[in-house]
């Protein structure tokens, strides 16, 4: 292979031969310069048909226009599949990622990951993403935590994740990340899009995608049967709209959507089934150890209880159907997160229960300023009508017919799917 990656131009497509390729480290290709309309395109000759084992992958550093394509990645995991390292414009697409994780990791293992303050525009897309134990992140889009500049632009789209194992609270076992601790908490903004993906049992950790910085975009994604929520863990202005999130089986922890942090937006998303608890509510507005969108309290001062109190938040034309209750602060007094949501807006909702649920529709906890205005109940056992958050709704005497959006399936999404937008 070594052979086929010398003198690589602007428009030069390389097809690497079908078979197996062992490697004795990481394969590094530094400054490739492709060009808008003449990408280097580095792809397998039959996709699929050409499979990485061997210690490590590929190092993209310092490369621009460049495409990734076709491969099967089955690397010991103890170092990437995929580091994009102050990359632009670079493009990692249908490849499948399984990487041989050991019994006893060194380290945190992410699979794909985009470092270095000049990474951006870069885009993963139409990947699959097979069985994860060990802790670390399939997909972490970060950028540099030293400099405090995150990879910015970024497009995650139409993968494929499936079987992310239940790490039993262990955290570190994200799915999707973006950003950093210092990133979020300081207010990095990252301006990532994370859209058209399917995750399926996807059950690491509370924290099922965690966005660790600002103005990020996750819309019409897919989760099915996964444990933990999309969590807006660190920064502000996110926006999370058009999923899809449903569970089918039985059990615990199958959650939503979680906010801290400032002015995010959470809009037209259809959740079923959901049986999560707080962290791992339908909807949690957790309080939060700050009143401010930023914090100084990083690098060495950085808690890992830092979070910022969801404020200013606008939920609105959502649906729940059978889902467990949605959760708007703590009932009782947290001394490590004192802070209660404040000014948060809960509008034109539905929130929809079928069957007979012992649990309330909503925990209603110490919030500030909440606005709940135009939602719309139904409830085969409604409560009395003095609890304090019936008012919040008008109440449907019949059941209403609630269509179910469209799910992605395998043939959306993946190595195989068509190629869409």
């Amino acid at each position: 292979m070594k052979a086929l990656l010398r003198d690589l131009k602007p428009g030069t497509t390389v097809d690497i031969p079908d078979g197996t390729y062992t490697t004795s480290g990481c394969r590094t290709l530094q400054g490739l310069r492709g060009a808008e309309e003449k990408p280097i395109v580095l792809r397998a000759k039959n996709r699929g048909k050409v499979t990485i084992v061997g210690e490590a992958g590929f190092i993209f550093r310092d490369c621009e226009h460049l495409v990734l394509e076709g491969f099967v990645f089955e690397n010991d995991a103890d170092q990437q599949c995929v580091m994009l390292d102050n990359c632009k414009h670079v493009r990692v697409t249908r490849n499948v990622f399984q990487p041989k994780e050991r019994a006893k990791p060194r380290h945190w293992e992410h699979w794909v990951t985009v470092d270095g303050a000049r990474s951006g525009y870069n885009r993963i897309d139409r990947n699959r993403f097979e069985r994860k134990v060990n802790r670390g992140s399939p997909l972490f889009v970060r950028g540099d935590d030293t400099a405090l500049v995150c990879s910015q632009h970024d497009r995650v789209d139409y993968n494929h994740f499936r079987d992310v194992v239940y790490a039993n609270r262990e955290n570190g076992h994200e799915t999707i990340r973006t950003g950093g601790n210092d990133l979020g908490a300081s207010g990095q903004s990252s301006f990532t899009t994370i859209e058209h993906n399917l995750l399926e049992r996807c059950s690491g950790e509370d924290e099922l995608i965690s966005i660790k910085s600002s103005d990020n975009v996750i819309r019409n994604n897919t989760l099915i049967n996964c444990r933990g929520a999309i969590c807006m863990r660190l920064g502000n202005r996110g926006v999370v709209s058009g999923n899809v999130i449903i569970a089918t089986e039985e059990g615990p922890g199958f959650g939503g959507i979680k906010l801290f942090g400032f002015e995010h937006k959470v809009t037209d998303n259809y959740l079923s089934g959901l049986t999560g608890t707080k962290h791992e509510a339908p909807l949690s507005l957790i309080p939060g150890m700050h009143d401010t969108p930023t914090t100084e309290n990083i690098g060495k001062k950085y808690d890992d209880m830092t979070a910022t109190a969801p404020t200013r938040c606008t939920i609105s034309n959502n649906t729940w159907v059978d889902c467990a209750a949605l959760q708007f602060g703590y009932e009782k007094e947290d001394k490590k997160w004192p802070l209660s949501p404040n000014g948060c807006v809960f509008t034109n909702n539905h929130v929809i229960r079928t069957k007979p649920n012992p649990k309330p529709m909503v925990i209603l906890g110490a919030v500030r300023d909440l606005q709940a205005t135009g939602n719309v109940a139904y409830d085969v056992q409604p409560p009395p009508q003095d609890t304090a958050w019936s008012s919040w709704f008008t109440w449907e005497k019949d059941k209403p017919t609630v269509e179910e959006p469209k799910r992605l399936t395998e043939a959306d999404v993946g190595p195989d799917a068509k190629e869409g937008s």
